[in-house]
């Protein structure tokens, strides 16, 4: 009874509402099954590898360049921030919170007091600090920042003179340290001193100092042995000058402190009258009043190693010695004169090492604390100047350069890495799409399917993601030690270039996610398909918009012709206006790139087509013709032919360009150093005397040649400026590295033959100024890098005159050279202002009396009353100078060369008695009384200035000498034969206002004796078969001697351009990377998407096969089909990749130019593209094989596949 209720109650047409299940029901049992179906999806990956293999391919290149960006970045900005920590050991410069003034409160006197105030520090920040003492150096800054004046006034203790009874040699020691002029801002170009206090030389400042003692040479002593010795530490350099060693004992170390400073024109004048030491101008433009302190009876106990120039805040390689060797009165005179301060370390570990950001933000926060605070009972305030922070705020300026310039290079590898991973996933899905309609058939819900599908996919790319991932922390080191295209030097960085979780959070997104989102809109659009549809073997797509291709590449190719114009005479190119050209400068080469591979892309994609038209008529085709067709999946094998183009044309311009840099770079060095080696002696030295110094220190097999550059001033016969005019000798190719760069023409040797016959060269300002052919605006106009011959209409003949100045002494007999004895009567002066700029200042109705005015430049300067009385001018700019009333009695001017006087108005003024070689046939005379003490307006003050040496210099030149300076010209015609660019071995800095001649020309004008006693003190050597280490050694051993002054050898040169030049720190590393990764997409995409393409193609094939077709035939079918495709895709990428390597050159040109500012290594050398045939060639061979390989693997296994069963439908 129950039964047959049961029954009739059954409704089978009743629908049951199943019971929704709640959010975290989902969830529990989602992570119930995941285990299972990631096995599942794990099996299924498995089973169908080679369809993953597309999708691996595109998710690992993807991850690889991205992360590598990424990466990169972490990874130099730890450079930088090693760099920041290996200049100067002292981290901090702790000073004054004001300058100390008497009276004032918040500053002490007392050593005791500033060394309990270091003790405070010690105890309050134990963990940051890690040591700290007091030291007697530069001034208090009181400011932050480099840009500020208070920065550039501050001096440093400069050093006067070293005396050692047993060592004479101190004697020609010079404490000059002129490279201080082009390493930072004008603060002082003297070698500076410091004296620590004991705490220097014990714990971390003891360390970090004792490390750069050269072994050997002593050591960083401790507390009680620098204070009983007196102890005085050397640089290498200044100890190898005066040959001191350790243990010499030193009878005076004396140096000079500020008491007072003035600006000239608010006070300088009365401060060198008032001054009670010494007062002397300095390049930042103030006259400062020193006072010396003698230390006596001091000993070498160690020489060190300079560091290189960096941070400016604290004077560089000092000479080091104690402040217990003064007694407690100089030293409160120092710290009364703001010359204290405390040498801070910080304790390096606790510094974040993750980027310079995190710990500029540390930094900061200790500076707060600290100046926040007064110490001891004194009130002491402080102000604390981040060393550290401070190169670290400058470098990151620096970093932030190049990581722009890299990134935007790194940008096409990035949308090629995605693009690959596009189309892997493209036809990774489209295999699947076959899958997901039977399926449906079969009664899977969309849900299910299409959760397969991407968890699949999920499984494939993470294992991509991972292994890209790893490659990529693997790949940045390396990356980062690049020296050059494919050229690497590891182990001087130790870095960890682990990303941050938002950044690998990015990397997962940018390529996990990419392939899950594409995935699943993919897979969705499979599952939307009507059965029918889903279950062909093509699918219909959407027309791409082809106008949009179009137009990208029309831009593009309008920024290369603008480009190629400009680079070849058009000022403007086709696009003058700026803003407009820049955009199209920045995205042009983005916008060829992208717009030529979707065009040439189709082309490519025509390969078939293409070679039928050229071999349709041979025997290769003739049984095959009739099966020759559009691909039978005409979309993936377009998007192949994409693939194709982007990744050759990657690959061509990373090798392009890669190898253009090597080269600029090793060409930046030999006009840098000219040959092998360069060597600056002490005192000029002829050819043979070179060479023997040279050989003495040598000591080796091969043999050595020298030559070097010598000068002249020339200036046009019919009047105009005087040029510095450089010689080339005749054998200067033999040991010169000429390119074709560096003198008109395409060959040197032409150019070369053309100096030997008269012939003469220009800079782009020179050129200008003699109204020749050079430059827009000059004569002629531009002048592109061709040899001028007889003939042509720009070749041009031009007088020159080379003033031979010589001096007769009337009642002596003795041989003098008057320049000794100005150098002399400048020692007699009160201040020295000699190469000091005071063009256009108002120094009116001032007392300038007995001032060196030599080498300075006063053209425009308002001198109007002034008394210049007793002063020496030698060499001085005197142009349009107004001398309206000037006192210039018994005062001394030399021209040195012509026309230092134009338009000098000297009316009024007094020159009785006047003294040198000038003249004054340019000057506004007036009314001015003339040496001999005529009128100007009845004489013209045309005998010039008096034979008859002044009162005070009289002594110097012995009682009634007169000196007659004589002034012979010489003239010479020249022939123009064009611009010049650069010498090797001679600084560009002026080249372009200067001259070049042979040495035929040279000696017509300077005469034979002349000529061939020349004396120089700079030779360059070409030395066969020694170079890299070899040669840096023997450049060391050149420099320690005690004759020669410097040494710059190619190798040692080499590695600071490899590294501070051009493209630097890791850019040709990422540009090799480029190069790889491309490669390797190449041959990948061609081989495993190829694979997939044909195996598309496999019921095609079973057609042709079923109907009659051979396996030969079918074969040779497929292999030309895809070839052409292929070989027409190779060939039109390297084109592609040509272009856009050009496109790209200024784009390269500017930010070298920019890094080689800032890294101190600018060059002249313009980017020639380098073309490496054979790399290309290498890399599209294995293309090539790729192809061969995957064809024949595919169509083989096609062949043999069982024909009812692929027919029917696999």
């Amino acid at each position: 009874m129950s039964s047959k209720s049961e029954k009739k109650n059954f409704d089978a047409f009743k629908v049951e509402e199943i019971p929704k299940i709640n959010f975290i029901e989902r969830w529990r049992r989602r992570v119930r099954d995941a285990p299972e179906n990631i096995r599942l999806a794990s099996q299924s990956a498995w089973r169908g590898r080679e369809r993953g293999l597309a999708v691996v391919a595109g998710v690992f290149l993807a991850s690889l360049v991205i992360t590598t960006v990424l990466s990169y970045g972490v990874g130099l900005s730890q450079i930088f921030f090693d760099e920041s920590l290996s200049g100067e050991p002292i981290d901090a410069k702790v000073e004054y919170a004001r300058e100390p003034v008497e009276g004032a409160s918040g500053w002490s006197n007392n050593t005791t007091t500033m060394q309990n105030v270091c003790s405070e520090l010690m105890e309050s920040y134990s963990d940051e600090l890690s040591d700290c003492t007091l030291i007697f150096g530069r001034q208090g800054i009181h400011s932050g920042g480099f840009f500020n004046e208070d920065f550039v006034f501050a001096q440093p203790l400069e050093m006067r003179s070293i005396t050692d009874d047993q060592n004479p040699y101190w004697l020609n020691v010079t404490f000059q340290y002129p490279e201080l002029d082009e390493a930072g801002p004008p603060i002082s170009d003297m070698r500076s001193i410091r004296l620590m206090g004991p705490e220097a030389f014990d714990g971390e400042l003891a360390s970090r100092y004792g490390e750069r003692i050269i072994q050997g040479q002593g050591e960083w002593p401790t507390p009680e042995n620098m204070s009983s010795q007196r102890g005085v530490i050397l640089p290498s350099n200044i100890a190898s000058q005066a040959k001191a060693e350790v243990g010499d004992v030193l009878e005076e170390v004396e140096f000079v402190y500020v008491v007072d400073s003035e600006f000239f024109d608010t006070g300088g004048v009365e401060l060198v009258e008032s001054c009670p030491g010494t007062a002397s101008a300095s390049p930042n433009g103030k006259i400062y009043c020193r006072q010396s302190i003698i230390m006596t009876n001091m000993k070498v106990v160690g020489i060190y190693q300079p560091w290189d120039l960096g941070n400016p805040t604290l004077a560089p390689n000092p000479i080091f010695t104690t402040w217990t060797a003064l007694d407690e009165s100089q030293r409160a005179t120092l710290m009364d004169y703001d010359h204290m301060y405390l040498g801070v370390t910080i304790d390096r570990s606790q510094l974040p090492t993750t980027s310079t950001a995190d710990a500029q933000d540390w930094l900061d926060a200790l500076k707060s604390d600290i100046m926040a605070d007064n110490y001891t009972s004194e009130g002491v305030e402080l102000f604390y100047t981040d060393i550290v922070g401070g190169t670290i705020t400058f470098l990151n300026i620096f970093l932030g350069l190049i990581q722009t310039f890299d990134y935007i290079i790194m940008v096409p590898i990035v949308v090629m890495s995605l693009a690959v991973l596009v189309y892997g996933l493209i036809l990774s899905l489209e295999q699947r799409r076959k899958e997901i309609s039977i399926h449906r058939v079969i009664g899977a819900d969309s849900a299910g399917l299409q959760g397969m599908v991407l968890l699949e996919l999920a499984v494939f790319s993470s294992v991509a993601w991972i292994a890209g991932y790893l490659l990529a922390m693997f790949s940045v080191p390396v990356v980062l030690s690049a020296v050059g295209f494919m050229e690497f030097r590891t182990g001087e960085y130790d870095i960890d270039p682990a990303l941050s979780f938002g950044s690998t959070l990015f990397t997962a997104l940018s390529t996990l996610g990419l392939a899950l989102l594409f995935g699943r809109k993919r897979s969705q659009k499979f599952i939307e398909l009507e059965i029918e549809e889903g279950v062909k073997s093509t699918m219909q797509a959407a027309e791409p918009k082809r106008w949009l291709h179009w137009l990208c590449f029309i831009f593009g190719l309008i920024s290369v012709i603008d480009t190629w114009l400009e680079m070849n005479g058009s000022e403007d190119g086709i696009v003058s206006n700026f803003f407009f050209e820049g955009l199209l400068g920045i995205f042009g080469p983005f916008l060829l790139w992208i717009g030529g591979a979707l065009l040439l892309g189709r082309i490519g994609a025509k390969g078939p087509q293409i070679m039928q038209l050229l071999f349709g008529r041979s025997p290769l085709l003739k049984d095959v013709k009739r099966g020759l067709k559009g691909s039978g999946s005409t979309e993936s094998v377009n998007r192949l032919a994409v693939i194709m183009l982007l990744t050759l044309s990657i690959v061509t311009l990373a090798a392009v360009q890669g190898y253009t840099g090597t080269l600029v770079d090793e060409r930046t060095v030999d006009a840098t150093v000219g040959s092998d080696i360069q060597v600056t002696y002490e005192e000029p030295q002829n050819q043979s005397q070179a060479l023997s110094i040279f050989n003495e220190i040598y000591d080796g097999s091969a043999t050595a040649i020298a030559t070097t550059v010598p000068s002249i001033l020339l200036k046009p016969s019919d009047g105009g400026d005087t040029l510095r005019t450089w010689v080339i000798l005749d054998d200067s190719d033999e040991v010169l590295k000429w390119n074709e760069q560096s003198i008109p023409g395409t060959d040197v040797s032409d150019a070369l033959d053309a100096y030997s016959n008269l012939g003469f060269t220009a800079g782009e300002d020179s050129s200008y100024t003699l109204k020749l052919a050079g430059v827009d605006g000059g004569k002629g106009g531009n002048l592109d890098d061709v040899l001028l011959e007889e003939g042509d209409e720009q070749f041009e003949r031009l007088e020159f005159t080379w003033d031979e100045i010589s001096f007769r002494f009337i009642n002596s007999t003795d041989d003098i050279d008057p320049f000794e004895l100005f150098l002399e009567y400048t020692e007699l002066m009160n201040l020295d202002l000699s190469e000091v700029d005071f063009s256009g200042q108002d120094l009116s109705y001032r007392n300038l009396s007995r001032l060196d005015f030599s080498g300075a430049n006063l053209s425009g300067a308002n001198l109007q009353g002034s008394n210049l009385s007793e002063s020496i001018l030698v060499g001085t700019n005197l142009d349009n100078a107004n001398l309206q009333g000037a006192n210039l009695i018994n005062t001394i001017i030399v021209e040195l060369t012509e026309g230092s006087m134009v338009q000098a108005n000297l009316s009024g003024a007094n020159m009785a008695g006047l003294f040198g070689e000038v003249d004054f046939s340019q000057a506004i005379l007036g009314n001015a009384t003339c040496p001999d003490e005529s009128m100007a307006n009845e004489t013209q003050c045309a005998s010039g200035g008096s034979f008859i040496p002044t009162p005070l210099a009289a002594p110097i030149f012995a009682a009634g000498v007169e000196v007659e300076f004589i002034v012979t010209p010489h003239n010479i015609t020249l022939e123009y034969m064009g611009l010049h660019k650069y010498i090797p071995g001679i600084s560009t800095t002026t080249i372009d206002s200067e001259l070049i001649i042979g040495e035929s020309s040279w000696r017509t004008l300077v005469g034979e004796a002349s000529s061939s006693n020349h004396n120089s003190t700079t030779w360059i050597f070409q030395v066969d078969g020694v170079e890299g280490e070899d040669l840096e050694t023997l450049g060391s051993n050149i420099e320690a001697d005690s004759r020669v002054a410097g040494v710059v050898d190619w190798a040692s040169e080499h590695k600071t351009v490899e590294r501070n030049g051009g493209l630097i720190f890791g850019t040709p590393g990422l540009l090799s990377l480029q190069f790889v990764v491309a490669s390797i997409a190449a041959v990948a995409s061609s081989f495993v998407f190829l694979s997939l393409v044909l195996n598309q193609r496999k019921k095609e094939l079973a057609v042709l096969q079923a109907i009659g077709a051979s396996p030969n035939q079918i074969l040779r079918l497929v292999l030309f089909e895809i070839l052409s495709i292929v070989m027409v895709s190779m060939i039109l990428g390297l084109v592609l990749g040509i272009g856009l390597a050009f496109s790209f050159n200024g784009f390269f040109d500017v930010f070298g130019f920019i890094f080689g500012i800032f890294g101190g290594t600018s060059t002249s050398i313009r980017r020639e593209l380098v073309y490496p045939w054979l790399q290309l060639g290498f890399v599209s061979l294995s293309v090539f094989a790729a192809v061969v390989m995957a064809l024949l693997v595919t169509t083989r296994r096609a062949l043999k596949s069982d024909l009812a069963m692929v027919l029917k439908g696999e």
